[in-house]
């Protein structure tokens, strides 16, 4: 049928969007001589960044961002996802056991993943104690146990993925710091769903090496 102006709620469209902006403003730069010397991904970013990294061919990345999308599209409706002001030791303290951390963001910000009414429940907290928060335009609980059913099939539909080392770095917002290109098969794009995103870590590993321009796509 015809989607109009929502298809981009739908995570099958807006995934695949987003890795073809990606692709192509990391072209464009090439294009004007500006080359990277590492490359790091937030979430579905990762799948662009690993083929900027060499690690994967523009093929098998299409492969990883067409499966990827396609699963997830399958959980839309049965959770949501909230950022938080809050750094990750501090929200675990207040954290209930049906929301999860999605991802780590900076040293001031985390996102939570759960079911919708879990997320209301506990922003009912965050606004009793006058912590900033705010619900994501998603209905979606990326990052979180919502995701679990759709392990077998993404296994399985990448399960032939051909991941090879990177020509320049690439650092896993999966672990949080550098990884071996070749790495990036299967079973690291089911983390890359269904682990909390490290991308503090991996950023904060960067400045360490005296990195200190970043151009976001």
């Amino acid at each position: 049928g015809t989607l109009g102006e929502n298809r981009l709620e739908f995570t099958e469209f807006a995934q695949l969007a987003l890795f073809a902006l990606q692709v192509g403003i990391t072209e464009m730069l090439r294009s004007e001589a500006i080359t990277a010397q590492a490359v790091v991904g937030h979430s579905v970013g990762e799948i662009a960044a690993a083929w900027a990294s060499g690690a994967l061919s523009l093929q098998e990345a299409t492969k990883v961002i067409y499966y990827r999308s396609l699963h997830q599209g399958k959980t839309k409706g049965k959770g949501q996802m909230t950022a938080v002001s809050l750094q990750e030791n501090d929200l675990n303290e207040i954290l209930p056991q049906d929301v999860c951390i999605a991802g780590i963001n900076s040293s001031k910000g985390c996102t939570i993943a759960g079911e919708a009414a879990a997320l209301d429940r506990f922003e009912v907290v965050l606004k009793k104690k006058k912590i900033v928060y705010k619900r994501l335009p998603l209905d979606y609980a990326f990052h979180s146990p919502i995701m679990d059913p759709i392990r077998d099939g993404i296994l399985s539909d990448l399960s032939d993925l051909v991941a090879q080392p990177t020509t320049i770095p690439f650092s896993s917002t999966v672990f949080g710091n550098p990884l071996d290109g070749s790495r990036l098969a299967a079973e690291y794009w089911w983390d890359n769903i269904r682990q909390p995103v490290q991308f503090h870590s991996a950023i904060s590993g960067f400045c360490h090496e005296e990195m200190n321009v970043f151009i976001e796509i």
